[in-house]
């Protein structure tokens, strides 16, 4: 399987917040022979191997997304962001909207500069100001389109390498997590692990870990690894130390961030991995959280392994590719143990 290919199928099909289906039934049609199991919520697993220790390898299907909350009479729809956005980043874009018909296309438009006046450019937008154009003129059309409040509305994406070195593209955060775990995936199907692993993808992570919180309350393992990433700090503007990990540095093991501290004995475990096989890892304190924080208050030993990412929530975030090969090397050594 083609690591990055699998990345951009991964990338490319829809799967917002609370809206996963689609991704979901992809990672199920890539391994047909795999018997995955779908909890009641939405979460998706495979356990391979037997034996040995319970190790999980968790990663979140969804990604930053909007619903539609309103239909102007003149056609234009109204639409509330779902997770962690920044708005200054989502206006003067193209949209797709998931319809039982399909996709449509439409615009976040914004009042062009010939046309505003200066106080008008100088104001911060907020959501309110905003709005999705369909290319209509009235309700009417919009329901003939079958566009109706609450469905699901992302951005249109491109996936760009950069030198041979870097993937660029919306939602990495965390497709890289799910792709992670469809590579262990093939490589325990042809090759068990002397532990038993179960592979997890969860729900709603970007809406407040619901999916982990839900899974991890069923069941028990001895570790659970959240493959997540992390918002690298090599940036211009200096202000490393917020969040100090580096694109290229290797994989990060997130110790701790707003949710608290993670396994004291699992980062032990991982830098001692990493020493022994001569993997570069980093380790840092950062902000945020992740569905490491919702194993965690269930009792379970868990820690964050995150790919370093500049430009997080964007629609460019930006990736080392030898970071990606490594993260995977980590967890195949962590599996195997």
């Amino acid at each position: 399987m083609d690591k990055i290919q699998i990345l951009k199928e991964l990338v490319n099909t829809f799967g917002i917040s609370g809206f996963e289906g689609p991704i979901r039934e992809k990672i199920k049609e890539l391994f047909p022979q795999v018997d995955f199991k779908e909890d009641e919520v939405g979460n998706l697993s495979a356990t391979i191997g037997s034996g040995g220790r319970q190790i999980a390898f968790m990663a979140h299907m969804d990604e930053l997304g909007f619903l539609i909350n309103y239909v102007e009479k003149n056609g234009y729809l109204r639409f509330k962001p779902i997770g962690g956005w920044d708005v200054r980043g989502v206006y003067n874009r193209v949209v797709e909207i998931l319809t039982e018909r399909g996709m449509v296309y439409g615009v976040i438009g914004l009042k062009p500069p010939h046309l505003s006046k200066k106080e008008e450019m100088d104001k911060l937008i907020s959501w309110d100001d905003l709005y999705i154009d369909v290319g209509v003129e009235s309700d009417e059309e919009v329901k003939r389109m079958n566009i109706i409040p609450v469905l699901p509305v992302r951005l249109k994406k491109d996936f760009v390498i950069l030198d041979e070195k870097y993937v660029v593209t919306r939602a990495l955060d965390d497709r890289v997590g799910c792709a992670l775990n469809l590579l262990l995936l093939e490589n325990f199907l042809h090759n068990p692990p002397q532990n038993t692993v179960t592979l997890i993808w969860t729900i709603q992570e970007e809406t407040g870990l619901r999916g982990a919180q839900a899974f991890s309350a069923r069941n028990s393992f001895d570790e659970v690894y959240t493959l997540d990433t992390v918002s690298a700090g090599n940036l211009p503007w200096g202000n490393f130390y917020q969040s100090p990990a580096c694109t290229g540095g290797g994989p990060v093991i997130r110790l701790a961030d707003r949710k608290g501290v993670s396994s004291l004995r699992l980062r032990n475990f991982v830098k001692e991995v990493a020493r022994e096989n001569k993997i570069k890892v980093q380790e840092i304190v950062t902000g945020g959280t992740t569905d490491a924080a919702a194993a965690f208050e269930a009792g379970l030993n868990s820690i964050p392994l995150c790919i370093p990412v500049k430009y997080t929530h964007s629609q460019v975030e930006m990736m080392s590719i030898e970071d990606y090969h490594n993260t995977l090397k980590l967890l195949l050594l962590i599996s195997r143990n």
